[in-house]
């Protein structure tokens, strides 16, 4: 009976504090979108680049605020602990660049070679919105690292263990992203993976940037640069299209995108294989 009294007191000392986490950021957030209503939406359909900017910008400075409050009020630890050091940052971010970029270009090499992607010459690309959309994103990708592997993971870890945490904290990731599933059930598990690979780079390290890089190459060359299908949307930058991606929903993933389908269940998991392997072979020595 006592074990289940500590194990209950453990989970409502995470249930709280995450729960308190989400009030403060809401709270904050909503002091930058309610005042403009219905304003907002007018301005996506007028310029949807800038007010994607003044979105995503929004969402990374009032998470890192909620980040700020919590580990120095309630955890009362300094804010450098959340993740965000910079030893070593060039190697990492390198390193996470280069991550992300072979592991979509093996995805995309998989679906060229089975005869489901063909190259197309873009129609219409601007370099002007491709680097606004770049920069939107990289606030965007911020936000979802630091909501995926910041205070929630480093809480749920401190009072159970990393497995507990990377398994929640994917969950959550995954359910982020529920909205563009529309019933298909391959997507969150995808999504799930991808949330996996993301806390183990964290882990790795033990700061932000690594699996940033990681998260950000693939979805910028996927949606921006290479003008395809990202998590069900495809108006993530100009109107061009670098490659057709027709085949067997199952495996190219759909109206979700490649991210959707089993060619990306395969190379996710090879990547989670080779950096848990990476984890252990570095904590030999």
């Amino acid at each position: 009976m006592s074990k289940i009294i500590v194990g209950l007191h453990l989970i409502w000392k995470i249930v709280w504090r995450i729960g308190l986490f989400f009030i403060v950021w809401g709270t904050t957030i909503s002091l930058f979108f309610v005042p403009l209503g219905s304003r907002l939406f007018k301005w996506q359909q007028l310029s949807p680049i800038s007010a994607q900017f003044y979105i995503d910008v929004v969402g990374a400075i009032t998470i890192l605020a909620a980040s700020w409050s919590m580990t120095r009020f309630i955890d009362h630890r300094p804010f450098r602990t959340i993740g965000l050091g910079t030893d070593h940052f060039s190697r990492e971010i390198i390193g996470g660049l280069a991550i992300g970029t072979v592991w979509l270009g093996i995805s995309l090499v998989i679906a060229w070679i089975l005869g489901w992607a063909s190259p197309l010459a873009p129609v219409g690309f601007s370099w002007h919105i491709l680097i606004g959309t770049m920069i939107a994103m990289l606030f965007n990708v911020f936000t979802q690292e630091l909501l995926l592997c910041g205070f929630i993971f480093q809480t749920i870890r401190r009072r159970s263990n990393v497995i507990v945490a990377i398994v929640v904290s994917a969950i959550l990731f995954s359910g982020y992203h529920a909205g563009a599933f529309k019933g298909a059930w391959l997507p969150p598990l995808n999504i799930f993976g991808a949330g996996v690979l993301f806390c183990l780079a964290y882990v790795i390290t033990g700061k932000l940037w690594f699996p940033i890089a990681i998260h950000f190459a693939w979805d910028v060359l996927l949606g921006p640069v290479l003008g395809l299908t990202e998590s069900g949307k495809n108006n993530l930058g100009g109107n061009w299209k670098m490659f057709d991606i027709q085949g067997p929903s199952l495996f190219t993933g759909g109206a979700f995108g490649l991210e959707g389908g089993l060619i990306v269940t395969i190379t996710v998991s090879i990547a989670i294989f080779l950096l848990y392997y990476y984890k252990a072979r570095k904590l030999e020595y």
